[in-house]
């Protein structure tokens, strides 16, 4: 049977083209080291693969929100932390004084203490965050939570929002603690009540003052408690998104992620396979059958 050149040189020519199409597309694959170029190279595992993506994103979104969080309840548990430290001394020399020993000058002094440690406690309940807002104020951010009015009485300023965060597809987590839940206006009249009775040396409204100093800081160690608790599943929520995600990432990597070893091995022998075409296209274009045939 003859062969006609141009049935020859189409015939070569569509090989070699094919197996230079092989050889390119796994060039770039080692290139970019992904599977697949093009989504329509394979639609199902393009499909698989921007659903991974679409899941890890939203894993990052609920990992952000999660650091928020995070970041929000340190600044809540060093100011609350604070606000125990300075109730304890305030216990302290609330006990000193209701000594029968306790001079006059003593409780004057005791009162001179407190009074600056009340004032302390309520730059501590108008904490703000880097972006300026007050912290425990509810959604009344931009209000400092505690404020006084005409008179000298300390009144709360914020409103009674919990703020929520997403941090999964079915869970938020509260995140703050409301002035409300570590101090009340009471609690200032109590304070200013018991500077009063020491500078007037009145030990038996002093003593009886201890009582009301215990209930404030009773407070402030069950917002602690309670705050603590929200860390701790904030904590536990980021492991597990951690988790998800790590998972994810492992799954996303099979169906998208080159096997190097093997694609070098079949950019190997698809290249060797392309030069014996090449060879053997170019010895049989010059034999002299081949230009009798022609």
């Amino acid at each position: 049977m003859k062969i006609s050149t141009s049935l020859f040189y189409k015939t070569s020519t569509d090989q070699m083209t094919s197996q230079q199409s092989k050889v390119s597309t796994l060039q770039a694959k080692l290139g970019t080291g992904t599977q697949i170029l093009n989504p329509s190279d394979d639609t199902g595992k393009a499909a698989t693969i921007s659903r991974l993506e679409s899941a890890r994103a939203k894993q990052a979104t609920y990992l952000s929100n999660v650091e928020t969080a995070q970041t929000r309840l340190t600044m809540e548990e060093a100011s609350i932390e604070s606000m125990t430290s300075v109730m304890q001394r305030i216990t302290e020399l609330n006990i000193q004084a209701a000594s029968d020993t306790a001079s006059q000058m003593d409780r004057k002094i005791i009162a001179t203490e407190i009074s600056a440690l009340r004032d302390e406690l309520l730059k501590m309940l108008n904490t703000q965050d880097t972006n300026g807002d007050y912290i425990f104020s509810g959604a009344k951010v931009q209000t400092p939570a505690f404020t006084k009015v005409d008179g000298g009485a300390v009144v709360y300023s914020g409103d009674q929002n919990r703020s929520n965060v997403n941090v999964s597809e079915v869970r938020t987590i509260e995140v703050n603690t409301l002035g409300t839940d570590l101090f009340s206006s009471k609690d200032f009249v109590r304070l200013d009540a018991l500077v009063t009775n020491l500078e007037e040396d009145n030990g038996d409204e002093i003593r009886k003052s201890l009582g009301a100093m215990n209930e404030i800081s009773d407070k402030l160690i069950i917002a602690f408690g309670k705050m603590a608790g929200r860390a701790t599943a904030v904590e536990t929520q980021r492991q597990a998104i951690e988790d998800i995600d790590l998972r994810l990432q492992q799954v996303l990597s099979s169906e998208k992620d080159l096997d190097y070893a093997s694609a070098v091995t079949e950019l190997t022998r698809e290249s060797v396979a392309l030069q014996a075409l090449q060879a053997s296209f170019s010895k049989v274009a010059q034999l002299s059958l081949f230009n009798y045939i022609r």
